[in-house]
């Protein structure tokens, strides 16, 4: 984790997290991005009592650690949930909450999967959290209780298993008006993705569109925009009535890359080049 002059790109400071920590290496290698909260910058070490490290912006100084687990593939996001702002990270071995300002331990969940990986974001759906993994694992929204200082961890549903309704292997769903796209990976992080739409709420599996491929996406003005790892752009409709394409185009190489969107341009890129669109229109 370094930190540098993004004037000059200087080195102001550096530190081997997960060396420091005591913490292993994932197997995929890591895959947290910062987050920074703050005044503090929290990455997944995966140490034996660091799962989580948080170090001070300015000075690099270690503020606290948390968490006992293993590293997993997902990244710590700040999430209002339970009634109050609260670290959510997906480790290797389950979802916990940690208070950003302490590193305190808020609730844990276990979520124990094939070779820990845990890799999507968790996500706030009305206060509750929301889970999903692939590897033939599945989704779950919890609903946190407090409880002291704590919070009690209840299951407002779950589906689970080679019948789940979601089970996204390294793809975060979008949440979009209550409604949760994203992509059902069949298998041991086989070939074979279907695009899902459920209600977040209840976990009803409302339309799907069988092998969809397998994507990363973002969304923007009542689309979904999809890069498939063929290299396609796929241009979906944000809606739960039914799959809705509006359009679909060969635009790089493979790639895993998520989409990203600024001011009406998407960037996309595979080992060989990046491209922006214009998709304003």
């Amino acid at each position: 984790l370094s930190c540098v002059n993004r004037a000059n790109g200087s080195l102001l400071w550096s530190h081997n997290v997960v060396g420091e920590s005591g913490g292993k290496v994932a197997e995929y290698g890591m895959s947290c991005s910062p987050l920074r909260v703050g005044e503090l910058v929290v990455v997944s070490a995966g140490g034996p009592k660091a799962c989580l490290v948080a170090h001070r912006a300015k000075d690099g100084q270690r503020a606290w650690t948390a968490g006992m687990d293993p590293a997993g593939y997902s990244s710590p996001v700040l999430l209002d949930v339970g009634g109050r702002s609260q670290l959510v990270a997906f480790t290797g071995a389950s979802a916990i909450g940690i208070a950003p300002e302490s590193g305190a331990a808020l609730w844990r969940y276990p979520y124990v999967t094939e070779y820990e990986c845990n890799t999507p974001t968790p996500i706030a759906v009305n206060g509750n959290v929301f889970i999903t993994c692939g590897e033939n694992h599945g989704s779950v929204l919890l609903k946190l209780k407090p409880r002291g200082g704590e919070f009690d961890v209840e299951e407002v549903w779950s589906s689970q298993g080679p019948s789940s309704v979601l089970r996204s292997e390294w793809q975060t769903p979008i949440l979009f008006d209550g409604k949760l796209y994203g992509l059902d990976n069949i298998g041991s992080a086989g070939p074979v993705t279907h695009l899902t739409c459920l209600d977040a709420a209840t976990g009803k599996r409302l339309w799907q569109q069988p092998r969809f491929g397998k994507s990363n996406l973002t969304a923007a003005d009542g689309k979904l925009f999809f890069s498939t790892t063929a290299g396609e752009l796929v241009v979906v409709r944000a809606t739960p009535k039914a799959y809705e394409e509006i359009g679909r185009k060969q635009v790089l190489g493979f790639t895993r890359q998520a989409p990203a969107l600024a001011d009406g341009r998407l960037y996309l890129r595979d080992d060989k080049e990046i491209v922006c669109l214009d998709v304003r229109k």
